[in-house]
């Protein structure tokens, strides 16, 4: 686990501590925020964009979808 630098840096929306690990970035490039406590990205409470969803997440929905698909198949 990679740690993001410990400068202390606030969130100039929320105004909570977030600190930017240099192996995590956006495909972009850029920086992302990070929680210093969990290393996730932070989570702004005031930002106006939603964050999107993690491949794990990706790959749990079209799961779901085939297992639901079968299911049709099956009973059909």
């Amino acid at each position: 686990m990679t740690y993001c630098y410990m400068k202390k840096l606030t969130c100039f929306r929320c105004g909570e501590e977030i600190c930017f690990d240099p192996n995590k970035k956006a495909e972009s490039g850029k920086s992302i925020p990070l929680d210093p406590i969990t290393n996730e990205p932070h989570n702004c409470s005031r930002s106006k964009f939603t964050p999107r969803k993690s491949l794990g997440d990706h790959v749990m929905e079209q799961e779901e979808r085939d297992r639901e698909t079968i299911r049709r198949i099956k009973y059909d």
